[in-house]
């Protein structure tokens, strides 16, 4: 784990070095941001360049190497070009979950609205639904452990569409599964959110809360 407070001047001075006037854009994403470090946290920046490609990367991972702990640093890193033809439908999550650390993110995006968001969450919540009966069918024959821990990666993916489920239902973009929870009335999503957030508590019932509760949300939004 890192001290942001320290890292982050080390690691903007490391890609201002490597890309200089092309870094047009750098802030912060993911746990780091959300306050919900584990000890195999990656470090999830958001790189946007005048243009990427292959040789950009290399230099990325090679400035990141002279940071502590810069190889997990990983994250979204873009071009320009590509950011401004991005899907609208992704641009809210995107957007609200990124802190800017240098450049201007809003004149980069392309422009969004209310029905972005809601196809958004549409889309999110329908690709949860197909990867939970896909991992149920696929895990059949494993161990009732590998079958939680599939069980676990899916909860991550469903604070992810719950924030943004209720970013459509409430109007307000909560950042945080803490807060998030703190913020709802059904007790199906708080246990699911909660088992997101304590992974250990995970059931092997969750497989169909998580199905019930995708189906209902996709045919109510």
């Amino acid at each position: 784990m890192i001290d942001l407070g320290e890292w982050k001047p080390l690691a903007m001075a490391a890609l201002r070095e490597a890309f200089g006037e092309r870094l047009l854009c750098m802030g912060l994403q993911g746990s780091y941001l959300r306050g919900e470090v584990r000890s195999d946290s990656d470090i999830d920046l958001l790189v946007v360049l005048d243009h990427v490609d292959l040789t950009d990367l290399d230099h990325f991972h090679e400035a990141m190497r002279t940071v502590p702990e810069g190889d997990k640093a990983v994250g979204f890193t873009c071009g320009r070009d590509e950011l401004a033809a991005w899907p609208a439908y992704e641009l809210a999550q995107f957007e609200h979950g990124t802190q800017v650390w240098h450049g201007n993110l809003c004149a980069l995006l392309p422009a969004y609205g209310p029905a972005d968001v809601r196809l958004g969450a549409r889309v999110s919540v329908a690709n949860l639904y197909h990867m939970t009966n896909h991992t149920y069918l696929t895990t059949r024959e494993l161990s009732a452990d590998a079958r939680l821990d599939a069980l676990r990666a899916m909860l991550k993916g469903f604070f992810f569409s719950l924030q943004i489920v209720h970013a459509v239902r409430a109007g307000v973009f909560v950042p945080t599964k803490c807060e998030l929870l703190a913020a709802l009335d059904d007790s199906s999503e708080r246990m699911l959110l909660a088992h997101s957030i304590d992974p250990s508590e995970a059931r092997e019932e969750d497989y169909s809360a998580l199905q019930q509760w995708c189906s209902a949300v996709m045919r109510s939004l």
